[in-house]
């Protein structure tokens, strides 16, 4: 499973703030503990209005001084990554684009000049899905339209997108079975999402979180924005990805045993 560190994110108080202040070994210490966690890449998020793209722009600097994992560039402005992208050591995975059509007309060609991967997020200018066939229909449109456009699948990561289940209680599995559906439809394509977003305002957050991601496993699930640095949520990786066979004589599992990143 590809995983991706969420923690360098602007939107968050003590990274917002590190970021205002240009407090750089606040975030290069933030990218150091998420890939010796096991992040495969890091998300870089410096969405500051008015800074966005100065602040991309260090962000993106910053990390690769340190770290030598990919970049994960989410924003939602294209200026933003037109200016970020030539600058990422290795092809960035673009967090995100959308079905609506300004984001789909800016973006689709900033993806095909860098041979970026990128993340297909089922929301459209209708808004986002409200249920399974609302998600499968936004899905089925935006890998249509992006392989068409000579985007490799192997390069699409496809969000069902994720709500919390205190809004309503069918969206957990709206999303368990997009995943299942999009596995079935697209034979190489890639699923991701947010997990944590499922549990928003509810109390104990870390149990829900790792329960879903376990079952969005089980269902094809092969990346997830997470924090890795939470040791729930790393064990529960691990165990799923063992449990659904992927992870051959479970040495991924043991490996993490025995390098005490089991402990709970």
């Amino acid at each position: 499973m590809l995983i991706v560190g969420e923690r360098i994110n602007a939107t968050r108080k003590k990274i917002g703030e590190a970021v205002q202040n240009q407090d750089a070994e606040h975030i290069k210490a933030e990218a150091i503990k998420q890939v010796e966690a096991g992040a495969h890449m890091i998300d870089v998020n410096g969405g500051v209005p008015g800074k966005e793209t100065e602040y991309l722009l260090w962000l993106v600097d910053l990390v690769q001084e340190v770290v030598e994992v990919p970049l994960c560039l989410d924003s939602a402005d294209a200026n933003a990554l037109a200016a970020a992208l030539p600058q990422c050591n290795e092809p960035a995975l673009i967090n995100s684009i959308t079905f609506e059509k300004e984001r789909l007309e800016a973006m689709t060609p900033l993806v095909k000049e860098h041979d970026a991967k990128v993340i297909a997020l089922c929301l459209s200018d209708e808004g986002p899905p409200q249920d399974f066939d609302g998600r499968i229909e936004i899905a089925a449109r935006l890998v249509d339209r992006l392989t068409g456009d000579g985007i490799p699948l192997e390069n699409i990561y496809v969000d069902p997108c994720v709500f919390p289940i205190s809004t309503s209680s069918d969206v957990g599995t709206f999303v368990l079975d997009a995943i299942s559906w999009i596995h079935e439809q697209y034979p190489g394509v890639h699923t991701i999402c947010g997990a944590s977003n499922v549990s928003f305002g509810l109390p104990m957050r870390k149990i829900l979180n790792a329960t879903f991601l376990a079952m969005l496993i089980a269902r094809g699930l092969d990346s997830a924005i997470i924090d890795p640095c939470n040791a729930m949520t790393r064990a529960c990786v691990l165990a799923a990805e063992a449990l659904a066979g992927h992870d051959d004589f479970c040495t991924n599992y043991i490996g993490a045993f025995r390098a005490g990143q089991l402990e709970v």
